[in-house]
């Protein structure tokens, strides 16, 4: 009897704590509970099918900061959550020596990118940023890059495009811009043709190991640090996978960074001198500082590279044509503007589409499609958060203290969804925002609208970024109009880079009045 009766007793305790904390959720307007010993990760496994959305209502409703508690003992969770463009651009300028990337960001993506740019602070890092630095911005290196993206849409986007449309089938333009950029990042880093973009579409096992091995890394991201390790040693569940993925990712990573060096070493050091791109310029830096490249560091920094080149302007376009399906009268309008831009360059006289390649001019002008990007990119940012790490305690411009060693996760996709940021029509597809009366595209703060970063980690190929954006899509949509499948879902993945979980399935209806 007694026996049944602490049993009851438990049992009463238990369903009373529920109540409590099922209450304080309510109160707390939809905020996570912060159960015993669990914390917070129950609402956030309970919503990670609807991550991000999820994640910037509970943010913006405390006011742009919010903090995440995590398990009883738990230091590999971020403790605070803000898109306050006051406390970013503390971070990411004011007090950017306190906040580096962190040893538990680099431990998660270790096995991927080394000491490579994307995880890499410090000495590494300012290296290779400016080996970076120092190729993009040369008048050739932009003027061969056009060239390049141009060739690639001529050569191999629009045959694919144009044998669906034949066939009035549909096909997956977030893939096949996935494919076109991979091609793009291959040749421009070692030269060598990846070949991913062919009529037949071939699997190409290192994009697929590469997207795996990102995939396990945003598991590692959320679970405790012991568990993910212990899974690693002994060879389980996603970390089973990431290993199998590892082997071809670094296996095919070799081979482009290998076919670079030999390629240079061919050459007189006066000619590799003059070699522009950035893994050429890297070793060249590297080379004349006395130190001698190695396979892994050279590779680091290549990964990194296709990293933030493929996934960045593929992501944007695809989730830009999606938008745009939604809103003809954009369309309308980017079309005007294209049709402009063409009379100007042919004086109205007829020209051949199927050899139409666009200037560096040409380009710039297109400044409603300019803006149309931007703010596809403001709604959908293809990297929607960022992290790092407290050296020292400190406190944020809106009070919040950070405690040494706190991990701080900026939550871009929050960011650009709020009110006091963006007005109340933030969640309005509307390029007109980004045009000023003479109907240039203008630029917003880098804290307001931290899309390509901010501060010196500011992206130094947002505006090659722009132009092989530019490029891809008025190339597709002087030919097309793309219309997405009615019946297909679209959502975010969850994960480092806003991926469409379910790709973007569309079909091209060919544009009939391709006459300015």
């Amino acid at each position: 009897m007694e026996t049944y009766s602490y049993g009851f007793i438990t049992a009463l305790m238990v369903v009373v704590a529920i109540i409590w904390h099922l209450t304080k959720s309510r109160k707390n307007k939809g905020d996570p509970v912060n159960w015993p010993v669990v914390g917070m990760v129950p609402s956030l496994l309970w919503n990670l099918s609807n991550a991000y959305e999820w994640a910037a209502g509970i943010v913006i409703r405390n006011g742009g900061t919010f903090a995440f508690k995590g398990p009883l003992g738990s230091n590999h969770f971020f403790e605070i959550v803000t898109s306050s463009p006051r406390n970013l651009e503390y971070i990411l300028k004011d007090d950017f020596v306190n906040f580096p990337r962190g040893s538990s960001f680099k431990s998660v993506f270790f096995d991927i990118f080394g000491d490579g740019l994307f995880v890499a602070d410090d000495e590494p890092w300012k290296k290779q940023r400016k080996a970076v630095a120092i190729a993009m911005s040369s008048t050739s290196f932009r003027d061969q890059s056009i060239n390049q993206i141009q060739g690639l849409v001529l050569e191999r986007l629009i045959p694919v495009l144009e044998e669906s449309c034949k066939m009035n089938s549909s096909l997956d333009i977030q893939d096949i811009l996935l494919r076109l950029n991979f091609d793009d990042i291959c040749l421009a880093i070692s030269g060598k043709d990846a070949g991913f973009l062919l009529p037949d579409l071939p699997e190409v096992p290192f994009a697929s190991a590469f997207d795996e091995a990102i995939e396990s890394c945003t598991y590692r991201l959320i679970i405790p640090p012991f568990v993910w390790k212990l899974m690693k040693f002994l060879n389980v569940s996603f970390e089973r996978k990431h290993r199998r993925a590892m082997g071809i990712i670094l296996e095919y990573a070799s081979e482009l960074v290998r076919f670079k060096m030999a390629e240079l070493k061919k050459m007189s050091n006066e000619k590799r001198a003059q070699c522009g791109d950035i893994l050429s310029t890297f070793i060249h830096l590297e080379t004349q500082e006395g130190r001698s490249p190695s396979l892994k560091s050279v590779r680091d920094l290549c990964l990194s590279i296709i990293l933030a080149a493929r996934d960045t302007s593929s992501l944007a376009l695809s989730w830009f044509f999606w938008l745009l399906n939604q809103h003809p009268d954009v369309e309308t309008k980017i079309m005007s503007e294209l049709y402009e831009i063409l009379k100007a360059k042919f004086s109205n006289n007829p020209y051949d589409i199927n050899t139409l390649r666009f200037s560096h001019d040409d380009l710039k002008d297109m400044q409603y499609l300019h803006a149309a990007l931007s703010e596809a990119m403001r709604l959908y940012p293809p990297v929607p958060v960022s992290y790092r790490q407290a050296v020292r305690d400190v406190f944020l411009p809106d009070g919040t203290h950070v405690n040494k060693g706190s991990k701080l996760l900026y939550f871009i996709y929050a960011t650009n969804r709020m009110e006091s940021v963006w007005g109340k029509d933030c969640r309005e597809f509307k390029p007109e925002r980004w045009m000023n009366r003479d109907g240039i595209c203008r630029k917003e703060s880098d804290f307001k609208y931290p899309v390509f970063n901010a501060g010196p980690r500011l992206c130094l190929g947002r505006d090659l970024a722009y132009v092989n954006m530019k490029s891809v899509a008025a190339h597709i949509l002087l030919r097309y109009r793309v219309r997405v499948d009615p019946d297909h879902p679209v959502k975010p993945n969850f994960g480092p880079t806003l991926f469409m979980e379910h790709g973007l399935k569309v079909t091209l209806q060919p544009r009939r009045d391709l006459s300015p």
